[in-house]
């Protein structure tokens, strides 16, 4: 496979949890995931390693894989991390910083989640030493293309300067919650990160935007066997006809 035609899979977590939502990914599911990715041959690379290697314009190893995970939900230090310990992979976890250390209390969290506890900055530390790559999730998990140019700044400039000051070192990744994002928001993330997600469901590849890539929500591949046809072309068609009916719903929910 050439590295023209080379994609990465970037997999979005949220909550390592049994409780059934939507945001929900029950830890015997995740294990077996992990399970199969090693077993398969992957090699998980953090989202900023990946940003450095298309910036350099270096070729991707072809079961390459980034695991992210949104919103810093403490259940990734006692639930998710201890699996990707024993398989060897690392993560990048997206925190929400005024937060850290207490509870998902933002609006337009599914009705269905618990009010579950995120991580502290203790147990962040201590991940960060172990190797897991921490990025910005915002101040406090608005939707930024609803904010004036001044709010905006706030929250995606401020939460990368909190989390680099906690941590000792600089903040190169961003996630836009629930994926939102407009030019203002944009802009600001090419002035102060190297990669930036969005919530666009499709692999990455070579030139792809990085201020706006694309990710695999987990919710769209739990049936085991969609998740085994990850590295298909079978795959990348579903993808897209799941692109394609997210866009469809949004337009009618438009109007």
């Amino acid at each position: 496979m050439t590295h023209a035609k080379m994609s990465v899979p970037i997999l979005t977590y949220h909550s390592i949890d049994d409780g059934g939502s939507i945001i929900s990914t029950d830890p015997k599911v995740f294990s077996r995931q992990m399970q199969h990715l090693k077993s398969e041959g992957y090699k998980s690379i953090t989202l900023g390693e990946m940003a450095r290697q298309q910036s350099a314009g270096d070729a991707f190893s072809e079961r390459t894989v980034v695991l992210t995970f949104d919103d810093g939900f403490r259940n990734f230090y006692t639930e998710a991390f201890p699996i990707l310990q024993a398989h060897g992979f690392s993560a990048t976890v997206f925190l929400v910083t005024d937060l850290c250390g207490l509870h998902n209390d933002w609006s337009g969290n599914p009705p269905d989640l618990r009010r579950s506890e995120l991580l502290s900055w203790k147990e962040i530390r201590e991940l960060d030493a172990h190797g897991i790559e921490f990025g910005s999730h915002t101040r406090t998990h608005p939707d930024l293309t609803r904010l004036s140019h001044q709010q905006i700044a706030n929250e995606m400039v401020d939460s990368k300067a909190e989390i680099s000051d906690r941590l000792g070192h600089d903040v190169t990744t961003f996630a836009y919650p629930y994926g939102r994002l407009n030019s203002e928001a944009r802009r600001i993330a090419l002035e102060n990160y190297q990669a930036s997600c969005s919530t666009n469901l499709g692999k990455v590849a070579a030139g792809d935007d990085l201020a706006s890539l694309n990710r695999i929500d987990t919710y769209y591949i739990s049936n085991p066997r969609l998740f085994e046809m990850l590295p298909s072309a079978a795959f990348e068609n579903y993808l897209r006809l799941r692109q394609a009916m997210r866009r469809v719903r949004t337009v009618f929910a438009g109007h």
